[in-house]
């Protein structure tokens, strides 16, 4: 692990509106392990050690899958690898010790039965659970700490967490362990720990011998509260149990964060995000309430082991938030490392949530809540809203600095760093993918070779969907390229576990996935050429610079041909040439760029064994001023809302220039932090711009930011269009009615999923139910829903074993409804279930007890006959072997309603309505007797739902 301390306060500036020099940057050790989730305790994802994940490494032809192990269960944790052992933990409570370069399983350990998800009804993760968040191991000891849940009470409401610490290299349990998580909160003792509904997901801490863990909850099913619990590293003793709700409210502000991490930026220092809950009110960061939903907060280790919170963030909107399900912890916090912020704000941590707002807030003063003119938000930045975030940031401290973010049904963004014309410090989002990520995609994570421009690569798991579905390991290059990330790799991985984040250390990368497999990607470990990267440094737009690459044979090879990316170009050698091993070529290779702009290639050696390549990197120069991205286009915005987007400044010449004037955007747009006039911006150097779009009044709005200088000038255009409405979610119907199934048998229904408002709706949550209740196809959160479109979502319910079962599927959209419970229910049995249908004193009878298709279905007197004998077989209602249907499929007022053979159409799909009646799920009209009139042989039909008593019918078994 490489810790990132937090350093002295005292920082050198730079002239360029006081950006402090990025030399403060930690090094790290060559071949460190990967000891902890994203890295280090900052949560930067940043492996600086990974000179054998160069960009050409991974382009190269041999660079691929080199194992995958099948391990008991599915893998929600991020791989770890210490002492020479991968570590991979599962859901069937299992934790399994891995040889990282052939994945051969060295040891396991059964730590305990694994919990079923059904004990509680929440789908997101099924269908059972045991160990989730990602371990810690104390490199000094070798020892591996993770949590598990294990259902060893009297029933599957009882079961126990514990803190478990194994040597690494064996498996085997310390002394003082297992520890039985349990307790209540050291900040409110009637706030009891509930194992049942309590989940742990983030990625563990360890901190100064003490390992910590944070708590929320399975789909918000309570009671349940927010806990960061503490476990001594050596005794197994419980030091800490904090709770993020007490006193008057006990429920909610769960830290899960997608499985980031708890974040520590120096001694007895924690941070992490809360979810839905009781949120602040405006108060003092340094003043942080007792109820902590949806903020960023700090905490304090005291003197006795327990937790005090010191500091806290929490957006002015939060009661919003909690509303619409956008809470802000689905996004965990990331610490910039020092020397990428300014004099004033040298220590800086990003946070995005849900809703897609990134904030930069100042991690000495995390801004409270209303504390700025007006009870606005006071923190550095607030960019976007962008899509929203389910995971965590990542970090490449080259170039200048970048953060990195994969956002939902969105690109994965590249946002670089710098300052504002105000002095404060700054994200621009300056790339992004061309293609978008589904719900469920993982955090990114970073390789490079220290902080040499041209050597990092950002690391990305892809998925199609909730379902994992078309998973992907993904490689792309960390600068973006006029305004897009350049994919360099991807491979298939099965399906996609939810949030899941790849591991990497000498060379490698390690994934799991959902069906229980670790992957191991790279090179093989013999290659018949090695050479460096190459970089060219600045260059003068059509100017050239020439360097000698020079390749070292490993073994004897013979080269055939030599290739290289435009704008680099290789001097012609003598070829064929063969090389014995340890001999060397050298070729010149000329840079000439055509545009100022970061670019990279690659020089590849064509051989009889294979092609090698390996990486050319410049950068060109022009005087003037450049933006990125080139145009600020906002979209569509809803009257009164409020995004902000950013433009990055850049000198793109080689001598330092200096702004002559800016000139802002007009109304509806809006900036207060344009660069003043007498700004000096050294060579490469820029400064952002944030521009914000928040329209009073629908229609179409265009304006320009224009930047002077003495070297040359840069004009932006901004675009963007204003709509007056709302979203709507509606859904219909709120209730599923399986009635009665047979075990073994499978019924499906649906429910429709409508937009019914004139603007864009964003659904937040969508947390199906568990088994029986199967969703094979669930809509995902972070799904959009154009006004008027509908979702057609399905339920199945296949029952393993007899008896009722009920659960609720949980759908929130951003349109400040709150969340939407549909309720399923359905009864097993072990044959089907036998009725008469009685009404009005009569019964539902086949006419003279015929099979013919079309015999009218028809009230008669009860003679207890087989033509008045009806199976309930799910949702179809059958007699002498055939269905009841609607004449035709019909769904209009007074269709007939005849004996047909089953076939599975809508028109025989019935359900009972809470009213005893008998509801045509196609038509939405109920079976009805004409005019209410009790005779014999009237001919049944289906008729507007009324409640009269021609609509009451009983089914007695």
């Amino acid at each position: 692990m490489i810790p990132f301390p937090r350093p002295l306060r005292t920082v050198a500036a730079l002239a360029i509106a006081g950006l402090v020099s990025a030399s403060l940057v930690p090094a790290s050790t060559a071949g460190a392990d990967v000891t902890t989730v994203s890295v280090n305790n900052f949560r930067t994802g940043w492996d600086q050690n990974e000179s054998g994940l160069a960009p050409s490494d991974a382009s190269a032809p041999d660079f691929g899958q080199l194992f995958a192990t099948k391990l008991d269960g599915q893998i929600y944790a991020q791989p770890i690898l210490a002492k020479g052992v991968l570590l991979a933990v599962t859901e069937q409570d299992k934790a399994y010790g891995l040889d990282p370069v052939t994945g051969a399983i060295k040891w396991t350990r059964d730590v305990g039965p694994e919990w079923a998800a059904s004990n509680i009804g929440c789908g997101d993760l099924v269908p059972d659970i045991g160990i989730t968040a990602t371990p810690v191991v104390d490199q000094d000891t070798g020892t591996a700490y993770f949590t598990a849940k294990v259902d060893d009470g009297k029933n599957g409401d009882n079961p126990h967490w514990y803190m478990h610490a194994i040597d690494v290299t064996s498996g085997k349990e310390r002394a003082g362990f297992p520890t039985t998580i349990k307790g209540s909160a050291d900040n409110d003792d009637d706030i009891d720990f509930n194992p049942k509904t309590a989940m742990q997901r983030p990625g563990l801490l360890l901190l100064d011998g003490v390992v910590y863990a944070g708590f929320a909850s399975h789909c918000d099913h309570g009671p349940y509260v927010g806990y960061v619990i503490g476990v001594n590293a050596t005794t197994g003793k419980q030091t800490a149990m904090f709770a993020t709700e007490t006193g008057s409210s006990k429920a909610g502000a769960g830290i899960w964060q997608s499985g980031g991490g708890l974040v520590s930026d120096g001694k007895g220092q924690i941070i992490f995000a809360t979810g839905n809950g009781v949120s602040p009110s405006p108060r003092a960061g340094n003043k942080p309430p007792g109820q902590l939903a949806e903020s960023v907060v700090r905490v304090e280790v005291q003197a006795n082991g327990t937790l005090k919170a010191t500091d806290f963030f929490s957006p002015v909107n939060n009661s919003n938030l909690d509303t619409d399900d956008t809470d802000l912890g689905s996004g965990g916090p990331m610490a910039i490392p020092d020397g990428y912020g300014t004099k004033d704000h040298p220590h800086l941590l990003v946070e995005v949530g849900k809703d897609g707002r990134v904030f930069l807030l100042d991690r000495d003063d995390l801004g409270g809540s209303g504390q700025k003119a007006g009870k606005k938000d006071d923190v550095l930045q607030t960019g976007g809203p962008y899509k929203g975030v389910w995971g965590y940031p990542a970090f490449w401290g080259g170039d200048g600095g970048y953060v990195y973010m994969t956002t939902n049904r969105g690109p994965l963004s590249a946002f670089k760093i710098g300052v504002s014309g105000s002095g404060k410090p700054a994200l621009s989002r300056t790339g992004t993918t061309s293609s978008n990520f589904g719900y469920t995609s993982g955090s990114p994570m970073v390789t490079s070779n220290g902080k040499n421009s041209g050597s990092a690569l950002v690391w990305v798991v892809y998925s199609k969907g909730p379902a994992g579905d078309g998973g992907q390991l993904r490689a792309y290059d960390a600068v973006p390229n006029k305004g897009k990330m350049t994919l360099r790799y991807s491979a298939p991985i099965g399906t996609a576990t939810k949030f899941s984040v790849p591991a990497t250390n000498n060379g490698r990368v390690y994934v799991a996935n959902r069906s229980g497999s670790v992957y191991g990607f790279g090179r093989p470990t013999t290659i018949a050429l090695a050479s460096t990267p190459t970089d060219f440094g600045m260059v003068a737009v059509k100017k050239t610079v020439t360097k000698q690459v020079t390749v070292t044979a490993k073994r004897t090879v013979k080269l055939t041909k030599i290739r290289t990316d435009a704008p680099f170009t290789a001097a012609k050698v003598k070829l064929p040439v063969t090389l014995k091993a340890g001999a060397t070529l050298t070729v010149p290779v000329t840079y000439k760029p055509t545009s100022p702009v970061s670019e990279s290639g690659a020089i590849s050696f064509v051989t009889t064994t294979g092609t090698f390549a390996f990486d050319l990197h410049g950068a060109g120069t022009e005087d003037g001023l450049l933006s990125d991205p080139s145009t600020l286009d906002f979209g569509e915005v809803p009257v009164g809302g409020k995004v902000t987007l950013d433009a990055s400044i850049t000198n793109s010449g080689s001598t330092t220039t200096t702004i002559n004037a800016a000139t802002g955007p007009k109304g509806p747009f809006s900036t207060d932090s344009l660069p003043d006039a007498g700004t000096k911006l050294g060579a490469g150097n820029s400064v952002s711009v944030p521009i914000s779009f928040e329209p009073t009044a629908a229609g179409k709005f265009s304006t320009t930011l224009v930047v002077k200088s003495s070297t040359g000038d840069v004009t932006v255009p901004i675009t963007g269009t204003s709509i007056k409405g709302n979203a709507q979610l509606t859904i219909t119907p709120g209730t599923l009615q399986f009635g009665s199934v047979q075990v073994g048998k499978s019924v499906t229904k649906n429910f429709d999923i409508t937009n019914t408002g004139n603007l864009l709706l964003t659904l937040t949550k969508a947390a199906p139910p568990t088994a029986p209740f199967l969703v094979p196809d669930p809509v995902s959160e972070g799904q959009q829903i154009e006004p008027g479109d509908v979702i057609h979502q399905s339920v199945t319910f296949t029952p393993t074993k007899t008896g009722a079962f009920d659960g609720t599927y949980s759908i929130t959209g951003n349109d400040g409804q709150g969340a939407h419970l549909i309720s399923v229910h359905g009864t097993a049995v072990t044959k089907p279930v036998t009725h008469a249908i009685t009404g009005l004193g009569k019964c539902v009878d086949v006419r003279k007890g015929k099979t013919k298709n079309g015999t009218a279905v028809q009230l008669y007197t009860c003679n207890q006959t087989d033509s008045q004998t009806w199976v309930q077989d799910g949702s179809t209602l059958k007699s002498l072997g055939k269905c009841l249907d609607v004449k035709g499929g019909s769904t209009k007022n007074k269709a007939k309603v005849q004996l047909w053979g089953c076939n599975g159409s809508a028109a025989q799909d019935w359900k009972v309505g809470d009213d005893s009646s008998l509801v045509n799920t196609k038509s939405g009209r109920c079976l009805d007797v004409p005019d209410g009139k009790a005779k014999n042989k009237v001919q049944l039909w289906i008729y507007n739902c009324n409640g009269s008593d021609a609509q009451r019918w009983s089914l007695d078994g």
